[in-house]
């Protein structure tokens, strides 16, 4: 099933990549390494321009984020306490920026960070750029892997970005802690 998904995106080319980020850029748990490792190597071959992909792939995980920020602020006003938002956008005003930059840097992060961000109704001339900016780094960043290994990529992907990954999450995970202990 998977594979017709992803036979179906190739196929339609660069709309296929926007339609498909949209959805990652929501809180659907879809990896992007599965069209941007095969588009980057497919790149290699001159079927796609990378600079192209990276900016079509950027402003779908966007338009997807962008979606949730707007769910999550329309939710929290019915169902999480004031208490909870409160929490939250104080965390937002201090580390709401760096979060907003970094968390699409990791593994399984990246399409969630929208939905405190929506929450604490982070302002979205600084939430938009920061997450286009992010999203199209890791887009970038794995493209480039797919260009650079071909079909070998996914056996690098954990190694090459794995520890970085890592090392986001301590810093995200600190910031939370830190902030969120003394409640």
């Amino acid at each position: 099933m998977l594979n017709i998904l992803i036979d179906v995106i190739f196929e339609m080319g660069y709309l296929g990549f926007f339609f498909y980020m949209v959805i990652v850029g929501t809180f659907i748990p879809l990896p992007t390494q599965l069209i941007l490792l095969p588009a980057g190597y497919l790149a290699s071959q001159g079927k796609f321009d990378i600079s192209t992909v990276v900016l079509i792939t950027a402003l779908g995980t966007t338009v997807g984020a962008t979606i949730n920020y707007h769910l999550a602020n329309y939710i929290s006003k019915r169902f999480v306490s004031e208490n909870k938002i409160y929490k939250i956008k104080k965390f937002f005003n201090k580390y709401g920026r760096l979060s907003v930059l970094l968390a699409p840097l990791t593994f399984g992060l990246g399409q969630y960070i929208s939905l405190p961000a929506g929450m604490a109704k982070m302002e979205l001339r600084w939430f938009l750029p920061l997450i286009f900016v992010s999203n199209a780094v890791w887009n970038f960043a794995m493209l480039m892997l797919g260009y650079l290994f071909g079909e070998n990529a996914s056996s690098y992907v954990l190694y090459l970005v794995g520890g970085g990954t890592i090392f986001i999450i301590i810093i995200i995970s600190s910031f939370v802690y830190r902030e969120f202990k003394s409640y």
